[in-house]
């Protein structure tokens, strides 16, 4: 069959069970789907290759990860790859949205319900393989848009969809003898973690119980009210520093 270049509106032969192909004369990426020919467009990368260390390292010094992490991790080298994801552009009324549905597997944490990040876009060409590999999508339109609609609602009307193949590097880093892997958005920074050395619940749990035992104690001892708020004061000093302790060392 033959269907219509989105870019330069040349007829392009396509067989029954493509979903991709090329225009040969313009060289564009198309998106072959049950309702037609999609646009394919990638997102331009802005975070240079040596830049990443330096966003991944903020991510490795949060809240979530353990202490010292971004100190004692190890490194390794960023890998840009154009990442594929499915992009609906929806709407109610004269609202409209776009929601991202990666195309593709991953174990990253975060991709589902990503927003498309504010940048330049340009139509997919085979001469992008030059730039990164470019991941192919594994997942239909369809399921994506099936999947979507589960999330937001039977009633979602999508207006456009497109391939996007958003640029991430992916990092891996070893940490006492283990290694993890982690994605770093190459438009906004952002960090997308597979796994990570997370900080230790039960220390901040046993913290959480002498505050109750130590304010339960005061309440019943003492009974009059101003003397009991001048010692919550009092007492709230010393746990609120063995609390800024224990997320220095966990």
């Amino acid at each position: 069959m033959q269907v219509s270049c989105t870019q330069c509106g040349a007829l392009v032969e396509v067989a029954a069970d493509a979903l991709l192909v090329e225009c040969r004369f313009c060289s564009s990426a198309l998106v072959v789907d049950g309702e037609g020919v999609l646009f394919r467009e990638a997102m331009r990368p802005t975070v240079k290759t040596e830049d990443v260390p330096s966003h991944l390292r903020r991510f490795l010094a949060g809240d979530q990860t353990v202490s010292g992490l971004d100190r004692e991790a190890k490194l390794g080298p960023p890998e840009l790859i154009f990442f594929p994801f499915w992009a609906f552009t929806v709407g109610e009324g004269d609202e409209e949205r776009t929601e991202l549905m990666p195309a593709a597997p991953s174990s990253l944490q975060g991709l589902h319900g990503l927003r498309l990040p504010p940048g330049d876009t340009f139509p997919v060409s085979g001469q992008m393989q030059e730039l990164a590999p470019v991941l192919e999508p594994e997942v239909p339109a369809a399921t994506a848009r099936e999947w979507l609609r589960q999330r937001t609602g039977p009633n979602l009307k999508v207006r456009r969809t497109v391939l996007y193949h958003l640029p991430l590097y992916r990092v891996s880093y070893s940490w006492r003898g283990r290694s993890y892997h982690v994605g770093v958005d190459a438009v906004s920074g952002r960090v997308f973690p597979a796994d990570y050395p997370a900080k230790a619940e039960a220390p901040f749990v046993l913290v959480a119980v002498l505050a109750v035992l130590v304010f339960g104690a005061e309440g019943i001892i003492v009974s009059s009210l101003f003397a009991k708020i001048v010692l919550y004061l009092v007492s709230a000093v010393p746990l609120i520093g063995v609390a800024w302790l224990v997320s220095r060392k966990v």
